[in-house]
């Protein structure tokens, strides 16, 4: 019996399901090679973002520190820079890596290019060209404030005082320190970056050897441990380590020994930022690590680090 042209012969059961396993097949293959390209780029994009915010920060600190304003002659302070051993401890959220490792806290005085003009040469001009930097390493949860930490981070903030109130709360006082203490640090207004783990700033001082006349240097690292050095104060007759009333001298020596804290200057400053990617907080907050080595690695593996060189202008 001849077959009828017009009727044409169907797939079969095993055809069709050998082409729905080839789709299947290639399709798992799309959609893996979709996920890995959006978790790349995800990465990426975090790095991009942390990076972005550290050199930011970095720059905007740098150019505070380069119209830094210090007077000598004089039992005032100009500068201060500690690490808050309260904030090593307290409001750690729910992860014991949430330690913070540098809690810093620096306030000085500049002539910072952002400080508003005061109305200058109009009816109301309020003058002065000095303001107030203070700058506070905190971990905190941007949202719910102090009330609450489910979603905490590491946060810069910068608070600049304005010249005129500068001028009559904080200039000509023997203690900057506790004054910005009882400023409004972290309000959200002040906030500069987030995912900011660690700061670190190097004082470097300069001062003449007596007995050889040569001009000497040394850096002064503000840290939690490991030197004399969690707290330095900078008055207008020396460098000092405290804020007792009597302050005592921080041990800069010279290299004949003898210690150069009321004759030295501050010349320059060395920056170092340490930015946290956005997995690398959420990994921070939940994680365990086995030690000190896979928690650095980790570290490493997911954080942009920057430094930076400042040189101070003589006064």
């Amino acid at each position: 019996m001849k077959t009828h042209p017009s009727i044409r012969k169907g797939f079969t059961l095993i055809e069709l399901l050998t082409a729905m396993a080839i789709t299947t097949v290639i399709i798992g293959v799309l959609i893996g090679a979709t996920r890995m390209s959006m978790d790349a780029w995800k990465d990426s994009r975090d790095k991009a973002r942390a990076s972005r915010l550290a050199k930011e920060s970095i720059e905007l600190m740098s150019h505070d520190l380069e119209g830094i304003v210090i007077r000598s002659g004089n039992e005032y302070e100009w500068l201060s820079i500690r690490m808050d051993g309260t904030l090593a401890s307290t409001d750690l959220g729910p992860s014991a890596n949430a330690e913070m490792k540098n809690p810093l806290e620096f306030v000085f005085f500049s002539a910072a290019t952002d400080r508003y003009d005061g109305a200058i040469g109009t009816a109301t001009d309020n003058g002065g060209d000095i303001s107030t930097v203070i700058y506070k390493l905190v971990y905190k949860d941007q949202f719910e404030g102090s009330g609450g930490m489910q979603f905490p981070v590491f946060s810069l903030y910068r608070y600049l005082i304005n010249p005129d109130m500068t001028f009559d709360n904080y200039l000509a006082k023997p203690d900057i320190q506790s004054l910005a203490a009882a400023e409004a640090v972290t309000n959200a207004n002040n906030f500069i970056a987030e995912n900011v783990y660690n700061l670190t700033v190097t004082l470097i001082f300069e001062f003449n050897n007596v007995a050889t006349g040569v001009m000497e240097q040394q850096r002064v690292p503000v840290m939690t441990s490991g030197n004399d050095f969690q707290e330095i104060r900078i008055k207008g007759n020396m460098v000092a380590k405290d804020a007792l009333a009597s302050p005592t001298a921080a041990n800069i020596v010279d290299s004949n020994g003898v210690n150069v804290a009321s004759s030295a200057r501050l010349a320059g400053a060395e920056l170092g930022i340490l930015v946290l990617s956005d997995s690398g907080m959420r990994g921070l907050n939940k994680k365990q690590f086995a030690g000190d080595a896979a928690f650095a690695k980790f570290v490493k593996q997911n954080s942009h680090y920057f430094t930076k060189s400042v040189v101070m202008p003589r006064p």
